[in-house]
């Protein structure tokens, strides 16, 4: 890592769950050292006074309640486009969220999650619950046949060595060759890597059901795992928001277990949590 100074962004909306996710970034800056910072979305110059107002009295509350006094900000723009703009522009080690759960209309609650997420070039953790543990000691990796799987091991090992971690790393069987080869070739990388790195980890085969997330989090749940390590695809359609891809099950899982987030990138991220200190 580098020397430069980082804020744990939390994104606030003035509901419960956002105090979830501040909750979480307490937790994490306690072990990182890294400074939070509230952040909130607004459309117009217009709001931004008596938001900013707003915010600094929920910052006093935070620091009373938690012990940590939280600088913050107000944003104009988007929710959908300047969260992500702005923590991928430097200075943010990682962005901290709330979602609501999977059920009923609040389906689109998971969807419009990911959504915010897209582009950024730091992970969000997104949580739905008080923080259970003081760190990530148990780390579920869903491996499947897609390229992007490689790009999270750097940040599954900042993680491992942060935490002292122990990871899983979570397969389904399949029966198509094709796929079944693409996937070991992915195992055997992230094993390798993270035995050569002396990483504690174990390989795990779920079932053969269609739902390969859902048997992830099925796992992550039986062994009380502390968070789980997904990659976004490349693509997202409109289509696919509807239709709920794999990232919005994970996100919105309904063991309630936070979920870390990257984005895949032509070339290796700059900044947050990073193996090689970029």
């Amino acid at each position: 890592m580098d020397n430069k100074p980082r804020t744990i962004l939390v994104a606030w909306d003035f509901t419960e769950k956002a105090e979830f996710a501040f909750a979480h970034a307490v937790s994490i800056s306690k072990i990182t050292g890294n400074d939070i910072t509230l952040v909130h979305i607004v459309k117009s110059d217009k709001e931004k006074t008596t938001m900013e107002e707003r915010l600094q009295a929920e910052a006093q509350r935070m620091a009373d309640k938690f012990a940590i006094m939280p600088k913050y900000l107000v944003l104009i723009g988007s929710i959908f486009d300047i969260l992500s703009k702005y923590a991928s522009e430097g200075g943010t080690e990682m962005v901290v969220m709330g979602t609501h759960g999977v059920k009923g209309f609040q389906r689109f609650t998971g969807s419009w999650a990911l959504k915010v997420i897209r582009g950024s070039r730091v992970p969000f953790l997104v949580v739905q619950d008080m923080p259970k543990y003081d760190k990530f000691d148990k780390i579920v990796f869903p491996v499947d046949f897609k390229r992007e799987n490689k790009e999270k091991i750097n940040w599954a090992y900042y993680l491992c060595k942060l935490h002292n971690a122990k990871i899983h790393l979570v397969h389904p069987m399949v029966a198509d060759k094709a796929f079944r080869k693409r996937i070991y070739s992915n195992i055997v990388f992230a094993k390798k890597f993270l035995d050569n790195a002396g990483i504690d980890c174990t390989v795990e085969a779920t079932g053969k059901k269609a739902d390969f997330s859902k048997e992830a989090i099925e796992y992550a749940e039986k062994i009380d795992a502390s968070v789980i390590l997904i990659m976004t695809s490349k693509t997202i359609s409109f289509v696919d928001y509807i239709m709920k891809p794999a990232e919005q099950s994970f996100i919105a899982n309904e063991a309630k277990i936070p979920v870390m987030v990257l984005n895949p990138k032509p070339k290796a991220f700059s900044g947050g949590f990073s193996a090689t200190g970029g």
